[in-house]
């Protein structure tokens, strides 16, 4: 787009309706005239918090869209993921702020199956989520439709991912990621007693709070795509998805088995312990496809010698190939969690 001049851009404010012009004769006053740069005026914008910079860089590219889902004014770009792109958002009738998940254009304005499958989905498992009320999984609000954006409207978590968070400590200690793992896993034990499972369990779709609290993200979403995903040849399956098709197929047992979400939990604690994942990266889909992955996982004892025998024994359990021999459920897990914090804190023998 062609530069915009000053006049240009204080109209483009108005005209996407991202300040008033009772604000931008504010502006004005403030910068003492009219006859300013387009910087100078940006700077004012910015400055005065009345646009963020990710607004100023959508409008100064001659975006005329997605400012705006309902009643939420979008302020910054988050993250995205195979289906859909989320921001920081501020309902504009009380001024809380949200987050604001929205599905990918690609699946919006097309009409083929596909996509259709997508968004029926996208709004049919959003739903379902809203009825998911825990401390340790990210409460959705509302589900809505603007113009032929799908979105959904959830709490925005102050902190990071789980990933970050493992990325920035490279190594976790053992009772920080038990504590976070047993958030995890209260969190899935409340969907397991009203037969939810979660089907998406890794790093990314763990928030942690700026308390260092778990929060489970994307429950109910978790299914997206499944439908598309029947011959493992679609374009659209995230890997995660193919892993759990993977798993379940190899050990037989139904698709929305508890005990996958379990054994992926075993793979997150092994993750945060070690720095590294148990199970080989890898992106070619006929290496995750293979039942040998998910059988020759190096022992957590072997890289971490020191690791308490408690916290070992519990993570070889969740990571079992037979499911019979994994923890049955959210549950029978929590407890040997628990016990396994509480020994952290006990004195070894020779001390006693």
């Amino acid at each position: 787009m062609a530069t915009m001049s000053t006049d240009e851009i204080a109209q483009a404010t108005i005209d996407l309706q991202l300040i008033t012009n009772s604000q931008l004769q504010d502006v004005w006053r403030g910068l003492g005239s009219r006859q300013v740069s387009p910087d100078e005026l940006k700077q004012a914008l910015v400055g005065r918090e009345l646009l963020t910079s990710y607004q100023l860089s959508r409008l100064m590219a001659g975006e005329k869209n997605g400012y705006f889902y309902g009643d939420y004014k979008v302020l910054y770009f988050v993250g995205s993921g195979s289906f859909a792109r989320v921001y920081r958002a501020v309902q504009r009738a009380t001024g809380q702020v949200f987050a604001v998940k929205v599905l990918r254009r690609r699946f919006c304005g097309d009409q083929s199956p596909n996509a259709q499958l997508v968004r029926d989905q996208f709004r049919r498992e959003a739903k379902m989520g809203m009825t998911l009320r825990h401390p340790n999984i990210t409460p959705i609000y509302d589900v809505g439709l603007d113009g032929d954006a799908h979105y959904l409207v959830m709490e925005f978590v102050e902190g990071r991912n789980l990933r970050e968070f493992v990325e920035k400590r490279r190594q976790c200690e053992p009772e920080e990621s038990l504590r976070l793992i047993m958030d995890v896993v209260s969190g899935l034990d409340y969907a397991f007693q009203r037969g939810i499972a979660h089907r998406d369990i890794k790093l990314s779709n763990i928030l942690v709070s700026s308390r260092g609290t778990a929060k489970l993200v994307d429950f109910g979403l978790a299914a997206l795509g499944k439908e598309l995903d029947a011959d493992m040849s679609g374009d659209l399956v995230n890997p995660r998805t193919v892993d759990y098709a993977a798993l379940e197929r190899a050990t037989g047992v139904r698709r929305d088995d508890m005990r996958s979400d379990i054994y992926f939990v075993g793979c997150m604690l092994y993750h945060m312990l070690t720095g590294q994942s148990p199970l080989r990266e890898t992106k070619n889909r006929m290496q995750r496809l293979n039942k040998a992955r998910f059988q020759q996982i190096e022992p957590i004892r072997k890289l971490l010698p020191g690791l308490p025998p408690a916290v070992a024994n519990l993570i070889n359990k969740s990571l079992q190939f037979e499911p019979e021999k994994r923890y049955q459920s959210p549950k029978e897990f929590l407890v040997d969690l628990q016990n396994a914090l509480q020994k952290l804190h006990e004195p070894p023998l020779d001390q006693v």
